[in-house]
């Protein structure tokens, strides 16, 4: 009888020795994950800071120098240009701020978000009949597929701005010629807009990376300048939203955004056209 009681202390022993071992294994494997995500937001933060100031530092060099020049000029011409020079770089900081700004906030879920039924079929048509003379003067073709009477149930706003930012970034990298497409279908509970073109296309390696802060394409590939923070905000928005924005190869022979949206839940009203 004592023999049995000795073999179950043994035992009860070893037990412990062995979940102390894995708790402290857990632990372990818990302060290194946590030690990465650290070093990953260091350095993600370091990144951003190093982004900033390049940035900022170009049009500051470049006002430096214009009002530098302007000062030892006495033509009242020269100062009027001087100056609308001057307003144009400090609109561009500006926007870069505001724009760091807003994607901090809805980032953080700081944003508020106003839900209610929208009918995107409607808005899609809104934007593209906005878009349509800037594609007209760039000497695109910008085409809608869009399913009637989609609903979702999300900020009016911040759609807009999603597939505005969209819009914008692909009427800015086609060439001229070239064709941009705005399709939407809903499928069960899930709503998928796509903008999509014939242009130069993203290499594989960069189709995550573009929604990064920042991040920019080969100069090559994109003719015009920008921050580098529109993506960003898709991306940060859609999420908001309970959606999604992924970049993919288009069946046009370019680059797609596809931006996937939950569709409004059966029974929310639907608003009076």
């Amino acid at each position: 009888m004592p023999g049995i009681w000795i073999m179950a202390a043994l035992l009860l022993g070893v037990a412990g020795a062995a979940i102390g071992f894995w708790l402290a294994r857990r632990r372990q494997r818990s302060l290194e994950s946590l030690r990465s995500r650290l070093v990953a937001v260091t350095q993600s933060s370091r990144q951003t800071g190093d982004n900033i100031a390049h940035d900022l530092r170009t049009p500051l060099t470049r006002l430096h120098a214009d009002v530098e020049t302007t000062l030892r000029n006495e033509d009242s011409e020269a100062h009027r240009a001087t100056l609308e020079r001057v307003l144009t770089e400090i609109q561009g900081m500006q926007s870069i701020i505001s724009a760091l700004l807003t994607l901090g906030q809805a980032e953080a879920g700081g944003m508020p978000v106003k839900k209610m039924a929208v009918n995107l079929s409607l808005l899609l048509e809104e934007i593209l009949e906005l878009y349509g003379p800037s594609a007209e003067e760039r000497q695109l073709r910008l085409q809608g597929r869009i399913a009637l009477q989609i609903m979702v149930e999300a900020d009016r706003q911040l759609l807009a701005r999603i597939f505005s930012n969209l819009l914008d970034n692909a009427l800015k990298y086609v060439p001229a010629d070239g064709l941009v497409v705005l399709s939407a279908t809903a499928k069960g509970g899930e709503v998928v807009v796509t903008v999509e073109d014939d242009g130069p296309g993203i290499p594989a390696e960069m189709r995550d990376r573009i929604f990064e802060r920042f991040t920019r394409l080969d100069p090559s590939r994109t003719p015009s300048g920008g921050a580098g923070l529109g993506l960003s905000l898709v991306k940060a928005f859609a999420k908001l939203l309970q959606g999604d924005v992924r970049a993919e190869a288009s069946r046009l022979g370019g680059a797609a955004f596809i931006v996937t949206l939950p569709a409004a839940a059966a029974g929310v009203p639907r608003p009076v056209p």
